[in-house]
């Protein structure tokens, strides 16, 4: 009965540590307009006018006189290949940056949460008309 608790223990703190995020994409117009700003603490995914995705991890890339230069990969092709050079500002149509969603998130952890509880639940009623039956 006890590695029935710690299973579900066990269970509840791996799903704890899942998170719920989406993609923002920035067009490069609204970046142009200064209507969004970009995150450089956080990975960058650009796609080019011949729609080369590329992706950046956090402090790989920096954007300096109209021009992206960083360390990252190319995911458009595959295999996924590396990637270290420039792009210029004017051939990339859009940027995603990913964002937490909290709303989501919250309703994730409730969920299982309520879920949890009720398992919690069925097994103690189970073992109380185990020991009435007794």
């Amino acid at each position: 009965m006890v590695k029935k608790y710690i299973v579900c223990f066990l269970i509840l703190s791996v799903i704890n540590f899942t998170g719920c995020y989406y993609s923002e994409v920035i067009r490069k117009s609204d970046f142009d307009e200064g209507k969004y700003q970009i995150d450089f603490k956080k990975e960058l995914f650009c796609t080019t006018k011949d729609y080369t995705r590329y992706h950046y991890l956090p402090a790989n890339y920096q954007i300096a006189n109209d021009t992206l230069y960083g360390k990252g990969a190319i995911e458009s092709s595959y295999p996924i290949k590396a990637f270290q050079g420039t792009v210029a500002l004017n051939d990339i149509i859009s940027f995603e940056q990913r964002k937490p969603d909290t709303g989501a998130t919250i309703g994730l952890i409730a969920g299982i949460t309520v879920a949890v509880l009720l398992v919690f639940g069925l097994i103690i009623a189970a073992d109380i008309s185990k020991i009435n039956l007794n």
